[in-house]
């Protein structure tokens, strides 16, 4: 690429959101072995003659040896947006939040190659329009200040004031990778769900899914018997939303516990258990990384908003509608074990035939 082609543009990286839904900072989540962060900087930096990053607690960014400015007006991603776009420097800013895993530098180029005569250039994508993947000018910024005055934080509301290009799929569609181009992470489960599409899962896992009273603990307490039986070493994690106490009052374990310590671990030549406290819940690949090393596969029961792959169970007289199929389709997904003939778009697996779903994971899994 020419360099002097995009001498006009400045790149900007919004690093300043709370990340409130993650729960910890997404900039600096680790992904394929970089920060999230450090994969936008990397693409940003052969195509600008400048990139800048827009946030707060500019010392997280100090290895990167780039300007970072602290909102001027706190507390938005317009916000994050105005101060970019007026600290920048150039006519124009292409802007991305720090949380794209696949930021393409393809799409980047065609997006800018059409800022001539405009003050926006969008991306239409298939969820709708994408913000905070596309080109700025300066010629926005009156319309950015009002907004902002008036507490008016939604980005394309000031589209119709000025001179704004939506791009169509069409017109990318030779560039744009579903599923990965225009995609971004704002929680831990969306989080998990690149990464084990962008990694793997270094330590097999798959998760059971049920409504409530379908049988899923029956049927993988069944399965588990089955794959032991054919010499896999199984770990479980089961998913509890809400308080939970395994020890009991009189103990002397439970004693200690309830003197205040953080970590209770009582061992025997036989096993071990542990009590850890917390003050959230901790994330499944963790959990995962943590405990469960010394195993060939880890099932867990619940965690139905996780990346992992799932198997629904379904129970015809407990309800006539799937999670993961129907309202919502979760891709995910990749076998339900049922009662009744269903005609989808994974395997069906006889729910009262655990030697059938135990082959379907290893087959699936362990193989």
């Amino acid at each position: 690429m020419d360099g002097a082609y995009l001498s006009d543009v400045t790149g900007v990286i919004l690093v300043g959101g709370k990340s409130r839904r993650m729960g910890r900072d997404k900039a600096l989540l680790s992904f394929g072995g970089t920060p999230l962060v450090e994969r936008v900087i990397d693409t940003f930096r052969p195509l600008f003659p400048r990139t800048i990053l827009v946030g707060d607690r500019s010392e997280r960014f100090a290895p990167y040896g780039l300007p970072v400015y602290p909102d001027i007006h706190p507390g938005s991603a317009l916000g994050g947006l105005h101060t970019g776009l007026a600290r920048a420097g150039t006519p124009y800013i292409f802007v991305s939040a720090c949380d794209v895993p696949w930021p393409d530098p393809r799409v980047i180029e065609r997006l800018c190659s059409l800022r001539e005569g405009y003050d926006v250039v969008v991306p239409c994508t298939d969820d709708g329009l994408d913000p905070l993947f596309a080109v700025y000018g300066t010629g926005c910024l009156p319309a950015m200040e009002r907004m902002l005055r008036e507490g008016d934080y939604r980005i394309y509301d000031f589209y119709p004031e000025v001179r704004t290009r939506h791009v169509e799929p069409a017109e990318l569609a030779d560039l744009v990778t579903p599923g990965r181009t225009f995609v971004n992470v704002n929680t831990p489960e969306e989080f998990e769900t690149v990464r084990y599409r962008e990694e793997g899962m270094a330590i097999k896992a798959l998760s059971f899914v049920a409504k409530s009273g379908t049988g899923k603990t029956t049927l993988l307490e069944k399965v588990i018997t089955e794959l032991k039986g054919r010499g896999y070493r199984v770990g479980v994690i089961k998913h509890d939303a809400h308080r939970f106490d395994i020890d009991h009052p009189g103990k002397d374990s439970h004693r200690l516990t309830a003197a205040g310590a953080d970590t209770m671990l009582i061992a025997s030549p036989e096993k071990l258990a542990m009590v850890k406290k917390h003050a959230e819940s901790p994330p499944l690949e963790d959990l995962l990384a943590t405990y469960f090393g010394d195993v060939d596969i880890v099932l867990t029961e619940g965690f139905k908003k996780s990346g992992l792959p799932k198997i629904e169970v379904h129970r015809k007289e407990r309800s006539a509608t799937l999670l993961c199929r129907g309202e919502e389709h979760d891709p995910t997904l990749v076998a339900v074990a049922s009662d009744e003939a269903l005609e989808l778009d994974v395997p069906v697996l006889d729910l009262n035939d655990p030697a059938q779903v135990a082959g379907f994971v290893e087959e699936r899994f362990l193989r």
